[in-house]
């Protein structure tokens, strides 16, 4: 039997090689990473387990807490076909379609020489298979008239006409998940920030009173930035794309006025495509009643399209102009997709409610869009089609509108890189409500917190806008209450009433000595049991001593510089492959720095940093000083334990319990006595 051969399609190998890879991950997580349904992915199991049965292996099944169990066989069966990626290990795994549409994405936007030892580290796979993706690639990019070639001179790169390699990269975003992952986005994108393109939106969205949906946000924030780092790296080239036909749309003349408050040089035909982006985004909320000027020309033929509908079905529109006014700003958007053939972005038919009389719609929608194709010179395809008959019906019989808008969050968080994003990355999984847009210094957070909703922050800020002071590691019950507060807040929250009404009912049939906590119990219970409500295990999570070997802790008696402390501390991680040397110089130039924040408690530092500054695989080491080590910003550490976390989401119980051990006094100072390496490794075994 052969994964991923003839027996087992794509789907079905992307399915297991993520259960592997996330041992505690359930069907919503599952099936958002690869943009699957529920029965598309029990489908594909169940077609395995056939294959397995026929094989005498066993088959695939669900726990009761919502997990994979997958047998060991399936997982050898899985390793030994995918060696060179170590799937079980720590390096990321790429499906073939997303090492094409990475290798592409490099090409594209890197202006430095690119060899194929870069792409092997890019992608952590052998040259040969390397060799064999970029033939697959030239595959793809010709489909764009594109090619990517090679010279000793210059190395990897990729040649054509400048305006297909921007479809090929608007495409690919749309196409690729992981290409709107930010861990990518650092990897791939070095000269622009995600708060600078979150503040660009954000201006856009002011300057123009309205609001873009949750996924045209979504889809520029990604689109933009990478579209921005290309368009810095040609900025001294001559292109021409649209000739002027966008300069008289009120976007192009925002951004134009936008980009002068900016360090990024832009020619004007860059600036007419990231136009472009804008104009081609659907709009979740018009906040004006006023017309542009180059809107005329669609506002008429939205009229004519409306008096044909009222005449073909007898139906009269309520409130026409709101009505009008509604479809222009879904029209208007995809009338600039179709002429200039630029993918729908993120958006899905997938997730919309269709019924019969959207089918008569659709049908009807057919005849009414001609005028329009005609003006724009082109067809509507089916799935714009469909989605303009889908808005046309909600707007008519207005009981069912689009989804809400999600409010847009920001985290600010003093405890250093690596615990801001794991503190990020948990809220997100327990507020699916929430848009998590980025994760801020205090320094920046006074700089673009306009453009956020809300903010969940280690420490006090001042600000207008709705905060959670919290602490970036959370215990299970500390999170519940903390998604209790948040969705009570913001009104999202269903969970009070049905708190009065048990109570009431238990109070009938038993005698309550203590109502506040009774009903604090069944608000724990109730939150728990939401099913949109993902709130991790951390029983299923590795512990600290998992990644603290008894190898890796080191003692010193001597006084030494903090530098000769941090070299130290890092070299079991140095020596075992965990890490390289641009994590110790990383970390060092961190730390000299005023804001750095790297500290749990007030005497252990957490050095740490991310992958393309020398994390290769997961590890912590421990460096107890007997004597206090002087540190830049004035902190006396005796315990420095660097981080080393290639994927953040399984280390969350580990920080925990890093954290609670930090601010144990009575603990610190028994670790600071001990002079046994391993009865030091006990002590924190013990507790953790």
């Amino acid at each position: 039997m052969y994964v991923g051969g003839d027996d087992m399609n794509e789907r079905v190998h992307s399915i297991l090689k993520l259960i592997v890879k996330k041992p505690t991950i359930k069907m919503a997580e599952l099936t958002d990473e690869l943009s699957l349904t529920k029965r598309q992915v029990n489908y594909a199991i169940q077609q395995f387990n056939g294959e397995l049965s026929i094989n005498g292996l066993a088959n695939i099944t669900r726990e009761h807490n919502g997990t994979f169990n997958l047998p060991l066989e399936v997982i050898q069966l899985l390793q030994s076909q995918e060696q060179q990626n170590l799937l079980l290990g720590e390096q990321d795994f790429f499906l073939d379609d997303e090492r094409i549409a990475l290798i592409l994405m490099y090409v594209s936007l890197q202006d430095e020489f690119i060899s194929l030892d870069h792409l092997m580290e890019l992608l952590h796979v052998s040259r040969n298979t390397v060799i064999e993706d970029l033939r697959k690639v030239n595959w793809f990019a010709d489909k764009y008239s594109l090619n990517v070639s090679y010279t000793r001179q210059d190395g990897y790169f990729i040649k054509g006409l400048e305006n297909r390699i921007l479809q090929m990269i608007s495409d690919l975003i749309k196409q690729t998940k992981l290409l709107r992952r930010e861990s990518i986005k650092t990897i791939l994108i070095s000269h622009i920030s995600e708060e600078e393109v979150i503040h660009l939106i954000h201006n856009m969205e002011q300057m123009m009173h309205f609001s873009y949906s949750d996924e045209s946000f979504e889809y520029l924030l990604s689109s933009v930035r990478y579209i921005l780092q290309r368009a810095i790296h040609n900025s001294d080239k001559e292109v021409t794309f649209f000739k002027e036909d966008l300069h008289g749309t009120p976007e192009y003349k925002f951004l134009r006025v936008l980009f002068q408050d900016t360090n990024w040089k832009l020619s004007i035909d860059y600036i007419e495509w990231i136009s472009l982006l804008f104009l081609s985004s659907n709009i979740s909320e018009q906040k004006t009643t006023q017309y542009y000027d180059s809107d005329q020309d669609l506002k008429i033929l939205i009229k004519r399209m409306v008096d044909e509908f009222q005449k073909q079905t007898l139906i009269e529109v309520i409130d026409r102009e709101v009505f009008e006014r509604r479809i222009l700003s879904h029209l208007r958007p995809a009338c600039f997709r179709i002429k200039y053939r630029l993918s729908l972005g993120t958006y899905s038919m997938n997730s919309l409610i269709q019924d019969g009389n959207h089918a008569i719609l659709n049908t009807l929608m057919k005849e009414l869009i001609i005028p329009i194709e005609n003006w724009i010179g082109k067809a509507f395809p089916y799935d714009e089609l469909e989605l303009l008959s889908y808005y046309f019906g909600i707007q008519l019989t207005n009981h069912r509108q689009w989804a809400p808008q999600k409010p847009r969050a920001v985290v600010v968080c003093a405890n250093g890189i690596m615990v801001s994003k794991l503190m990020r990355d948990n809220l997100k999984k327990l507020f699916p409500e929430i848009q998590f847009l980025a994760s801020f210094s205090i320094r920046d957070f006074y700089k673009f917190g306009v453009d956020y909703d809300l903010v969940f922050t280690t420490t006090q800020l001042k600000t207008n806008i709705l905060q959670y002071v919290t602490n970036p590691i959370m215990n299970y019950k500390d999170q519940i209450g903390l998604r209790y507060r948040v969705l009570k807040d913001l009104g999202f929250s269903e969970v009070d009433q049905s708190i009065e009404d048990l109570v009431s009912i238990i109070k009938r049939y038993a005698r309550v000595s203590d109502s506040r906590s009774l009903k604090e119990e069944l608000a724990l219970y109730l939150l728990q049991e939401q099913s949109n409500s993902p709130i991790e295990n951390f029983k299923t999570l590795p512990s600290l001593t998992h990644f603290l070997k008894p190898d890796f802790i080191q003692v010193v008696a001597k006084k030494i510089s903090w530098e000769d402390a941090l070299t130290i501390a890092c070299k079991p991680l140095l020596e075992y492959g965990i890490i390289n040397e641009r994590f110790i110089e990383d970390c060092k130039k961190q730390i000299v720095q005023k804001e750095y924040a790297g500290y749990l408690g007030q005497q252990t530092c957490i050095p740490h940093t991310t992958i393309e500054n020398g994390v290769l695989k997961d590890g912590i080491s421990l460096l107890v000083s007997k004597e206090p080590i002087e540190f830049p910003n004035g902190m006396n550490i005796h315990f420095i334990y660097p981080l080393s976390f290639y994927a953040l989401t399984k280390h969350l119980r580990a920080v925990n319990q890093l954290a609670d051990i930090s601010n144990n006094e009575e603990l610190l100072s028994n670790l600071v006595a001990e002079h046994n390496i391993k009865e030091l490794y006990q002590i924190i075994r013990k507790n953790s």
